[in-house]
């Protein structure tokens, strides 16, 4: 059964986890590093032509007012890249992500 519209299912959960993580860490993070991370250490997204799903994720955390857009990063040779932060809002709900970082934490070594 589909989950009612307007509801923040697992995926969205990876998706703030990623994203609290690579914050704590320094990191910017964008829609393609988003991917790459749900596909090597969650096993989902596994066809490049999914990554059109994870923005779909991304718009729908920016509208449920969990994420904002950073500063796009210019990276040499490559098209600008939109970076993604938590609001105080994505941060308050840590509890309900805590479980993915501490799956990201493991397979990095960094427990």
């Amino acid at each position: 059964m589909p989950r009612p519209i307007g509801t923040i299912g697992e995926t969205k959960f990876k998706i703030l986890s990623i994203i609290y993580l690579n914050e704590l860490r320094g990191i910017m993070t964008y829609g393609y590093d988003i991917w790459r991370i749900l596909k090597e250490r969650f096993h989902i997204y596994l066809d490049p032509g999914d990554l059109r799903n994870v923005y779909r994720h991304l718009r729908d955390l920016e509208r449920f007012g969990l994420i904002s857009r950073g500063k796009p990063q210019t990276v040499e040779a490559a098209p600008k890249r939109q970076t993604y932060l938590l609001t105080d809002k994505g941060k308050v709900l840590k509890g309900r992500y805590a479980r993915y970082v501490d799956i990201l934490e493991r397979k990095t070594g960094n427990s």
